[in-house]
């Protein structure tokens, strides 16, 4: 059986996603190669990997909540949950057979969901992320059919450039107060010698514009979660963890600075053939799934203390 969550997700501020393609003081949206009306375009488009990665660490805090675990002592430990883990060697004595695996599912169902590397072997994950596409002219052919009649604006229309300015804060007369005389001294001297051209460098790191390519608020992205087999405790910790994110939902980068914030608009599909049921987010799974791994919190523990 397949649980499809699906729905939109709006931009309530500008979002960044940095590509490969990177100016000197100039960070370009990712983009994908995509045929548009029988021509290449490069298209902006979200990574799944990037919103997994954000939603595989709500899903590892919500499980170590629900458990009442505040702090992990084992690094590895922490890199299972967060990060997936890595693979170690078959003479290490961490074989992973089937009865373990069974066992690792049921009392890690984030790690169950996500999959990992886990002892000598890979753990399949039950979650599939996809692309966040913007809703657009240009990726009509991307898009399902509910979607079609929003794709009304092109993709020219939702970009834009912001920019930013570095400043050298020593320059401020306000904040010299917390330099002492000698250190003020010192970069007044400095400032004195900028004829060299190596300090001319130096100071234009110090005072510094720099861009990034966006899509403008408002623009809306068809996203899809789609989870295979996973039964109620494993999807009630995706929802767990979805709400989580949902709580300071922010994609892409410069979230510091108030880049990246979404709202999501979602609902559950069930899809077991010939049936295909729909309806709204089920809460009351993330309730079970909170029972669950609170009711094993001690072997959790212990499990992930003793996993180095």
């Amino acid at each position: 059986m397949i649980t499809v969550i699906s729905g939109t997700a709006t931009a309530l501020s500008p979002i960044v996603h940095g590509g490969e393609q990177r100016g000197t003081t100039m960070t370009e949206f990712r983009r994908v190669k995509a045929v548009v009306d029988g021509r290449i375009e490069l298209l902006p488009i979200i990574s799944g990997n990037s919103v997994r990665g954000l939603l595989r660490d709500a899903c590892a805090e919500f499980s170590l909540k629900a458990a009442g675990i505040g702090e992990l002592k084992d690094l590895r430990a922490f890199h299972l949950l967060f990060g997936g883990g890595q693979l170690v060697s078959v003479d290490s004595g961490k074989y992973i057979d089937v009865v373990e695996e069974r066992r690792l599912r049921e009392l890690l169902p984030a790690l169950s969901l996500f999959g990992g590397s886990v002892g000598n072997r890979i753990l399949g994950g039950r979650l599939e992320v996809g692309e966040w596409v913007p809703i657009c002219h240009e990726t009509k052919g991307m898009l399902a059919d509910e979607y079609q009649e929003l794709a009304v604006l092109s993709i020219y229309d939702l970009l834009d450039i912001v920019s930013f300015t570095r400043r050298d804060d020593a320059r401020s007369r306000k904040l010299q107060r917390f330099l002492t005389q000698d250190t003020l001294a010192v970069y007044e001297r400095r400032k004195a010698a900028q004829q060299e051209s190596q300090e001319q460098d130096d100071e234009q790191s110090q005072q510094m514009r720099y861009s990034y390519e966006v899509l403008v608020p408002g623009t809306q992205f068809a996203v899809e979660f789609a989870l295979h087999d996973a039964d109620e405790v494993e999807m009630g910790t995706f929802l767990g963890g979805l709400a989580l994110f949902a709580t300071r939902p922010a994609i892409g980068g410069r979230a510091s600075s108030g880049m990246g914030r979404v709202k999501l608009d979602l609902e559950q599909v069930r899809m077991d053939e010939p049936v295909r049921l729909v309806s709204e987010l089920a809460p009351e799974a993330i309730e079970v799934a909170r029972r669950h791994i609170a009711e094993r919190s001690q072997a959790i523990l212990e499990l992930l203390e003793g996993w180095g």
